[in-house]
């Protein structure tokens, strides 16, 4: 028989991107991704053309839905990205990993960047939209991982 693992770490990783921190007030909706590319684990997602659509980051902030979560279950041939028609989970409310597109510290204003839906605290401009119902509640260097507190006051179809 293959052996599956034969090497073991002293220590495990703290979290994953789109990994659910915990569960108070967390709400989640099911969607359809629309994007063609797919949608990978905790990125900005947006309304899509659908009703129940949604497409990786948004074109204004006030189409913002959530942010994807992880999902153990799907092939991993798929590399973490929930395909094109698949049905993907968002987070509306509550607390989610992500990783960072920039410096954050906790406390800080979450903004997201319209075209890939990274998430950071830099300054929003015509393509990074600060989310008003959000906020960082552990800090990171830019591509590491932190927390995303969603507030409830998000747009839901």
């Amino acid at each position: 028989m293959a052996v599956v693992q034969n090497s073991y770490s002293e220590t495990i990783r703290p979290a994953v991107a789109g990994m659910v921190a915990n569960l108070t007030n967390a709400d989640a909706d099911t969607r359809i991704v629309e994007t063609a590319a797919g949608i990978g684990f905790g990125l900005a997602v947006g309304q899509g053309a659908g009703a129940r659509g949604a497409v990786l980051g948004a074109a204004t902030a006030a189409g913002f839905v959530g942010i994807s979560i992880r999902d153990v279950v799907l092939d991993p041939a798929d590399g973490d990205t929930y395909r094109q028609g698949a049905s993907i989970a968002v987070l509306t409310e509550g607390d989610i990993w992500a990783v960072t597109g920039g410096a954050v510290a906790a406390g800080d204003t979450v903004v997201f960047a319209a075209a890939t839906g990274t998430q950071s605290s830099l300054p929003a401009d015509a393509t990074h939209f600060a989310n008003a119902g959000a906020r960082w509640m552990t800090g990171a260097a830019n591509g590491g991982l932190a927390i995303v507190r969603l507030g409830g006051a998000l747009p839901s179809a």
